[in-house]
């Protein structure tokens, strides 16, 4: 099972929004990143379709900057939208696996800013930071899977 990055975009939002933790687009995609790697650690197959490009900031899923760039620095007040106007979001009762690793990331990392999260990724020994010592344009399974930091 892989699924749309844009569909897990809306569950982080939707638990910012009933948690009252405000998530920019650079949080959202750092918080994107670690969820993908616990779950590719824990579960051994990736999560959904599109891979991380190794941007200045950290990890970055190019459909995700796409649909959040007009917020810039300041908070996401909106969900992702599918190609016919709908937001949806992975229902978290029918896949409990997901479900939990997503829980278990917005706990550790919901108090966060982006800055702090992007700090993180930059740490030596991070997928990031692996990707971007070989000037790599993205960040593979691999370096996921070899990731530590926390």
């Amino acid at each position: 099972m892989t699924i749309s990055p844009l569909l897990l975009c809306n569950n982080f939002l939707n638990k910012s929004l009933r948690d009252g933790y405000e998530i920019t687009p650079m949080k959202l995609q750092k918080l994107l990143y670690f969820l993908c790697r616990e779950y590719l650690q824990k579960y051994e197959k990736p999560l959904i379709t599109e891979p991380f490009s190794v941007w200045q900031y950290g990890p970055v899923l190019e459909s995700v900057y796409m649909e959040f760039k007009s917020f810039g620095a300041k908070a996401i007040t909106k969900y992702a939208k599918d190609a016919q106007g709908k937001s949806l979001m992975v229902d978290e009762d029918s896949f409990p696996e997901l479900a939990q690793s997503i829980n278990d990331v917005w706990t550790k990392y919901k108090g966060y800013t982006g800055i702090e999260l992007s700090k993180i990724t930059h740490k030596p020994g991070s997928g990031w930071y692996s990707a971007y010592q070989r000037h790599d344009p993205i960040i593979s399974k691999e370096d996921m899977m070899n990731d530590r930091v926390c």
